[in-house]
């Protein structure tokens, strides 16, 4: 029971993460100044030596709402990175994951099962720092964008963007491949049944779904780094519904409201570092 517990946690982290990582549609051009100074701004950001990184996505649907939280902590120069994740329900927000990775080990520790385990290679994607694509790949160029605000207040600089309709169209076309990718290496990781039967059904809700509109807003300090992205969406999706049978299916589609933040709370302090470095010594002890 604790192992199917795990995975349809994972599959939350990992297949469902698709309407909230917002993946590189373009090359690094931008063809706008505004868009080019944001583009500096995560370069900037990706040479830092540590950072700590929250990451919230909220939502709204019919009177009823929910989210994820992440926070994470990095040591750029070791490739160390621990990170913690939370969900919010109507039961309230509660710890369900850890992860640390080593730049090439991943570990996590499910609140469940009290235990710390190594993630093989056949089980994970990749061991980047979670939504690190977010903060430092702007992935979209000025072709894409509808219109432009730029404000500046005490050395900080404001940018919001909203897109064009081509562009959400192509957006959430890459998030349903992104989803549709996880879910295949989902399926092949040996969840049960049942599972998978939700997996598939999710999938096949995102392909019915689509962005109604969408902007974001970026925040570059004086030292030009960015420290903090905002987006706003609506987001069109049919419903899961369940029949007197407890059958699963799609039924009408719902406007929901996303808001997706990710903030750079510290960069090149020691705390940061330290902090990982303990989780470091925590895992190693444990998996001795």
């Amino acid at each position: 029971m604790l192992w199917k517990k795990r995975k349809l946690r994972i599959l939350t982290v990992v297949v469902f993460a698709g309407v909230l990582i917002f993946g590189a549609l373009r090359q690094n051009s931008t063809g706008r100044g505004e868009l080019g100074e944001i583009q500096v701004a995560m370069w900037n950001l990706g040479k830092v030596d540590n950072l700590q990184l929250s990451y919230e996505y909220r939502w709204k649907q019919n009177g009823s709402a929910g989210g994820e939280t992440m926070h994470a902590w990095a040591d750029m120069l070791t490739g160390d990175w621990i990170s913690e994740h939370y969900t919010t329900d109507e039961d309230g927000t509660r710890l369900y994951l850890k992860q640390f990775c080593d730049g090439r080990n991943l570990y996590h520790y499910i609140d469940w099962s009290g235990e710390w385990e190594q993630i093989l290679p056949q089980q994970r994607e990749n061991t980047v720092i979670p939504d690190y694509e977010m903060v430092t790949d702007l992935g979209y160029d000025g072709t894409d964008v509808e219109d432009l605000e730029r404000i500046t207040e005490d050395g900080a600089v404001e940018i919001t963007c909203s897109f064009t309709q081509e562009y959400l169209e192509e957006a959430w076309e890459n998030q349903v491949a992104q989803v549709e990718k996880s879910y295949a290496f989902y399926e092949k990781s040996g969840a049960d049944e049942n599972a998978v039967k939700t997996a598939a059904l999710s999938v096949q809700q995102h392909k019915q779904a689509h962005y109604e509109d969408m902007t974001a807003t970026y925040v570059i300090d004086e030292n030009q780094i960015l420290r903090s992205i905002e987006y706003q969406i609506t987001l069109i999706m049919p419903e899961i519904t369940q029949d007197l049978s407890g059958n699963k299916m799609l039924g009408k589609d719902r406007k929901m409201q996303i808001t997706v933040t990710a903030e750079v709370d510290r960069y090149n302090q020691g705390g940061i570092a330290n902090k990982v470095q303990q989780y470091k010594t925590l895992v190693q002890e444990y998996m001795e």
